[in-house]
């Protein structure tokens, strides 16, 4: 059975579009769990759970009401950056996952807004045979971290780390396959799933 794991990480600078991002996250991960695909959400996170109590405590319910998704938490605590947080996530998931080789596993950041059907159209692309699958991040002035929308088999993080940062498709196109380095999976870089940068409107204070 294929499952889905989308890990988010989650800095103090973070905590004010947590919300927003989640509300996108967990649509989507409604959207797949509902075509057969269980979806784990992982908040890779590096602040105290005291700061994470409101948003957890809205949305910890809420989720419990789906079927097939579950919401964790990957507590790091002195991890000093997104790239640390998904190193570190990286290294517990395979041992925690029942099927590594059949479990996809997404990355995005709190800035980024994915759509509904985020996690099902990485998940198409390894149906269909992608080992690695990225895409565009519209709103963006010019290529964006690979990592803000990226999903790889959970059997290949050690090969390709969740850290790798570096640029990918700039959403003007195709970038082929290829690969980002000797020993790399090919990443197949479509048009699809494109992402979009969060708008939050904070309200006005007098």
């Amino acid at each position: 059975m294929t499952r889905a794991c989308a890990v988010l990480p989650v800095l103090p600078a973070d905590l004010p579009v947590l919300d927003a991002c989640l509300e996108h996250l967990v649509a989507a991960a409604d959207e797949c769990a509902a075509a057969g695909v269980p979806t784990v959400l992982v908040l890779a996170v590096s602040v105290g759970p005291a700061a994470l109590r409101p948003v957890l405590d809205s949305w910890i319910p809420l989720v419990g009401l789906l079927d097939d998704v579950e919401l964790t938490v990957a507590a790091h605590p002195g991890a000093r950056d997104r790239e640390d947080l998904r190193r570190r996530t990286a290294r517990e998931l395979p041992a925690a996952l029942p099927d590594p080789a059949s479990t996809v596993v997404l990355t995005t950041t709190c800035d980024v807004g994915v759509g509904p059907d985020w996690i099902a159209e990485h998940v198409r692309h390894h149906r269909q045979g992608a080992r690695a699958s990225t895409g565009p991040v519209a709103g963006l002035p010019g290529p964006h971290a690979t990592t803000a929308n990226l999903a790889l088999r959970a059997d290949l993080l050690e090969l390709v780390p969740l850290d790798m940062d570096g640029p990918g498709s700039n959403g003007s196109g195709s970038d082929g396959v290829g690969s980002d380095g000797p020993g790399y999976p090919p990443l197949v870089h479509a048009l699809t799933p494109a992402v979009s940068t969060l708008r939050v409107t904070l309200p006005a204070f007098p």
